[in-house]
């Protein structure tokens, strides 16, 4: 049994996100696994990280009460699960702004004084899991470079446990109905989450 944050980033009732999202909740409920939901377009959450709140950078994490549950719900789980659609080839900007307003000191990182480089705090993250869609082909994402992914598998992975695992699911193609692969891509989902 782990405990598992699972975060959503879709604005749509009717989308195939959405579908995932209710797979990836019902691929957990067997493994009674102690699990958390934050779907920040329901919520409403600000993605705008604003000029007050970068001048405080470095403040610590008690004078962002606003954002305070949502540092409790990171540094509470063992597993993050990402579900969200590639748009631009990475992260809506909503769930870049959870990151950018959320990853942040004294919650996800510290800069102690005199060090050259950050100090990961999220060593209670041991599996990082992100389930998306794209529109376009494999092959459009490589030549972009696979932004999303690198943020995800490098920029975030860093700063947790430093044996966190990482899994990469990805529906490519979706602007060409394919059932078969939605299938195949249903199925990697049940049997990656089945396994946490």
């Amino acid at each position: 049994m782990s405990r598992v944050l699972v975060v959503f980033a879709h604005p749509g009732a009717e989308s195939l996100n959405r579908e995932v999202l209710r797979r990836v909740t019902s691929a957990l409920a067997p493994g009674r696994h102690d699990v958390r939901v934050r779907d920040l377009y329901a919520e409403g959450f600000d993605s705008r990280l604003s000029r007050a709140e970068k001048q405080a950078h470095f403040d610590a994490p008690e004078t962002k009460p606003q954002l305070a549950s949502h540092f409790a719900d990171l540094v509470w789980c063992e597993a993050l699960v990402l579900v969200h659609p590639t748009w631009w080839g990475q992260q809506p900007a909503i769930l870049k702004g959870w990151f950018d307003r959320v990853w942040a000191h004294g919650v996800a990182w510290d800069f102690p004084e005199g060090a050259t480089r950050l100090r990961p705090r999220l060593r209670n993250i041991r599996r990082l899991i992100t389930i998306t869609t794209h529109g376009s082909p494999w092959y459009v994402n490589a030549v972009q470079g696979m932004p999303g992914k690198r943020l995800a598998n490098r920029g975030l992975r860093v700063l947790c446990h430093p044996l966190c695992h990482t899994t990469w699911i990805a529906r490519w193609g979706l602007d060409r109905e394919n059932p078969r692969k939605t299938t195949r891509f249903f199925r990697r989902i049940d049997r990656t989450l089945r396994r946490l």
